[in-house]
């Protein structure tokens, strides 16, 4: 059956198999319907969809980041199909887009717990360099705030790369919006203060960062933040209020323990599992 493969070009008719495939295969995590348009009509990377006997089973996405680097995800697979060798199949056609592309590095995340992921990626050479938890505050009911004073959106590149770059290490690497790993660099921080994402406080010092890769309508996500935590999360309930989401989304570096203490202390919730940072590097 594994000769009767094929890897193509994801199309607008895929749409409906697609969005089945993710229900199969990740029924508690699903967004593909929101964002498929949004993948196909990525002009940098890829979004390939697998056939077997003509049958659409799986799909999968190569995405080009802000460093260069790139970003495997949504790779998914019917279960009566897994085992077959088609998450191999992508993994190769990702190591082929890369190399086309110049790229050196790519990196991709999953549950801590699901071995299968952790081991294909193993067996492409990917080794794991971080650990995220995710923590989420329910909006519903949550009172009206003020607006806080003193946070102005950073345009200047040089000062977003000044107020974040720092803080490289508390972080372990890394940034995440919509469980998307952007590892903190330079290219990022020069790429936010584009997207009007990153916001200081010049009287005290606080700093945050936050928005939405896509879907900015379900949930605001905090990416970063540093400094007086009442004030930054004040400002945060203040912009997702405005922008009528339901919720917000953080997700840290389980070492960094002042920020879960502070986080569970006003509501929010963990999330079931952590996460892992998977990387490949000189690919």
């Amino acid at each position: 059956m594994a000769d009767e493969m094929r890897l193509r070009p994801a199309v607008q008719q895929d749409l409906d198999q697609v969005v089945f495939v993710e229900s199969q295969a990740t029924p508690s995590l699903r967004y593909l319907a929101r964002v498929f348009d949004l993948f196909l009509n990525d002009q940098e990377g890829e979004f390939s969809v697998a056939e077997m006997n003509g049958q659409l089973v799986a799909c999968g996405k190569f995405t080009v980041q802000a460093d260069g680097s790139a970003w495997l995800e949504a790779l998914r697979v019917l279960p009566d199909y897994q085992g077959l060798g088609v998450g191999k199949r992508f993994y190769q056609r990702f190591f082929e887009a890369a190399a086309s592309k110049k790229i050196t590095t790519m990196r991709m995340y999953t549950n801590i717990s699901n071995a299968t992921s952790k081991g294909l990626a193993e067996r492409f050479g990917f080794q794991r360099v971080a650990t995220y938890r995710g923590a989420s505050l329910d909006l519903q009911g949550q009172p009206s705030v003020s607006d806080p004073i003193g946070f102005e959106m950073v345009r200047s590149p040089q000062r977003a790369k000044d107020l974040l770059m720092p803080h490289h290490q508390q972080w372990t690497g890394f940034v995440v919006m919509n469980r998307t790993f952007y590892s903190l660099t330079p290219d990022l921080c020069v790429t936010w203060a584009a997207e009007g994402k990153v916001y200081e406080d010049q009287i005290d010092g606080s700093v945050i960062a936050l928005g939405a890769r896509f879907m900015p309508e379900q949930a605001l996500h905090i990416a970063f933040a540093h400094g007086d935590m009442e004030h930054w999360l004040t400002f945060a309930l203040q912009r997702a209020m405005e922008l009528g989401v339901r919720r917000i989304q953080c997700m840290y570096p389980p070492s960094h323990e002042d920020m879960e203490t502070f986080l569970l202390g006003k509501g929010f919730r963990l999330d079931d599992y952590d996460c892992i940072v998977m990387e490949a590097v000189d690919c």
